[in-house]
């Protein structure tokens, strides 16, 4: 995004969420900002609902100091916050210039610059900022005539982990971004077991499945693995398969070697979006690793363990098996394919929020550095980003446990693959086991918690939480289970 419109997207954020409403100075405070600014951004965020929503269904109102948004009732806030999201990004030149990269060949950067109805100047000076984006990717732009009718030049697996993350993040499922694909794509069987699925989930995998098929098809780039990638990804194909192909027709299936796609496919969806795989299947595959004599899988073992031990921590047999069947996913991802992404994620405007608040994390990186960083399957692949990753993740791991409750809930959180099991566990740790159960069915939870609009009809049950490391994120989120759970004990209150 710009920086002002990044700036009124926040602002938005917090007059949605401020129950009571928020001031002229509060708004100062938090942004640091002056009053003639607040009014100035408050306009603008003003006339961009009305553009956005031109049934005037958002509206800002003020009532004697306080400033609130106001719904109409068929409209959500992870929606409204959704499509605020799209219409800024849409409205930038970077991306302008980074999707017309994807879907086209330029020869130089005057024909795109014609293309885009931009000044040459302008494109040049935004060509730098697009780069440092896709230098996390190891990708580079060239407009050289002699290249295969592409500008963005770099491995495959690398670009399909750029369309992955890419599409999705900017999109959220609001959109269909692939134009120039078949419609029929859209509605494909999705290549995974759907019915435990949410919303969200399907289009996510329904993006990536269309990048996939973008850049076989009709890019005629295609991906071969290594062997001794192959001998791993087996174990998670054999247990819970990809389907892939399966709904296509008119391919010459000679030039692709469909097993590779389909494993890079199905790793990277299991990497990228939480519980594709049933807890069953998890536990499957772990063990099928487990009883195996793959290095990775012995390693995985040898740092969980230690990693139990160093904390002191037990997890019942269950529990073991499924944060082993994580473990090995990062490990494999870090090894494999090692394309550090955090930079392209984190917008520096909220950089904060997106910093860890334990108070263990020093010692969660310093066992990161002790037991990943001196491997030699792993150390030369073991980025910054990667250690920040890894303490997170057995941050989530050392609060697991097995719990049964009665408050449904369903969590799902687009960024990675392991947030669901840090939030569970962090709420179970807050509220106890006597209140709380989870679900996989968004349909049949009480309370959704997402950063992603899930289909849901109401904000009554429906929770927006973009950030899962950010106080004050918790803070609402903690204020909002707690009137669920008052509810519960107490029904006739909601009457």
């Amino acid at each position: 995004m710009k920086k002002n419109e990044a700036l009124r997207f926040e602002l938005l954020k917090e007059l949605l969420y401020a129950q009571n409403g928020v001031t002229t100075k509060e708004m100062m405070k938090k942004f640091t900002i002056s009053s003639k600014t607040f009014y100035r951004y408050k306009q603008k965020l003003n006339d961009d609902l009305n553009t956005v929503f031109l049934q005037r269904q958002v509206k800002i109102r003020k009532s004697k100091l306080f400033y609130k948004i106001e719904l109409a009732d068929s409209l959500t806030f992870s929606y409204v916050i959704d499509s605020m999201r799209l219409y800024y990004i849409k409205n930038s030149q970077i991306f302008s210039i980074l999707a017309a990269l994807l879907r086209r060949h330029y020869v130089s950067v005057e024909s795109l610059a014609q293309d885009l109805s931009l000044s040459p100047s302008h494109v040049y000076s935004n060509l730098k900022r697009v780069k440092n984006l896709l230098s996390p990717f190891h990708l580079k732009i060239s407009f050289a005539p002699t290249l295969y009718q592409t500008n963005i030049i770099g491995e495959e697996k690398n670009i399909r982990v750029l369309g992955f993350i890419l599409f999705w993040i900017i999109f959220k499922g609001l959109e269909w971004p692939f134009e120039k694909t078949p419609l029929t794509y859209q509605t494909l069987p999705i290549a995974v077991e759907d019915e435990r699925l949410s919303f969200s989930q399907k289009n996510r995998i329904r993006y990536f499945q269309n990048v996939t098929f973008w850049r076989i098809l009709y890019r005629k780039e295609h991906l071969s693995l290594r062997e001794e990638f192959m001998d791993y990804l087996r174990f998670f194909e054999q247990e819970s398969p990809t389907f892939l192909f399966s709904k296509l027709d008119h391919i010459d299936f000679e030039s692709i070697d469909v097993k590779s796609e389909s494993y890079f496919f199905g790793f990277l969806s299991r990497f990228l979006v939480a519980n594709i795989d049933s807890d069953e299947e998890k536990k499957n595959i772990a063990e099928h690793f487990i009883n195996s004599e793959l290095p990775i899988a012995l390693l995985t073992s040898k740092i969980l363990n230690k990693l139990l031990l160093a904390y002191n921590v037990k997890l019942t047999s269950d529990n073991y098996l499924k944060n082993y069947y994580l473990l090995i996913i990062n490990l494999l991802y870090i090894r494999y394919v090692g394309v550090d992404f955090r930079r392209f994620l984190v917008n520096d405007s909220v950089e904060s929020k997106a910093k860890w608040f334990s108070p263990n994390e020093d010692s969660y990186r310093s066992f990161v550095k002790e037991s990943l960083v001196t491997e030699p399957l792993l150390k030369k692949y073991m980025k910054p980003g990667f250690i920040s990753l890894m303490a997170k993740f057995f941050h989530s791991i050392l609060k697991s446990a097995e719990k049964e409750a009665k408050l449904l809930i369903f969590i799902q959180h687009s960024p990675n693959n392991f947030i669901y099991d840090f939030v569970k566990n962090n709420l179970l740790i807050i509220f106890g086991d006597s209140t709380l159960d989870f679900t996989f069915d968004a349909n049949e939870a009480d309370i959704i918690i997402s950063d992603s609009f899930e289909l849901e009809q109401s904000n009554d049950r429906s929770f927006h939480f973009e950030h899962s490391h950010d106080p004050e994120s918790w803070k609402a989120l903690i204020l909002f289970i707690s009137g669920k759970i008052y509810a519960l004990h107490n029904p006739k209150l909601e009457q």
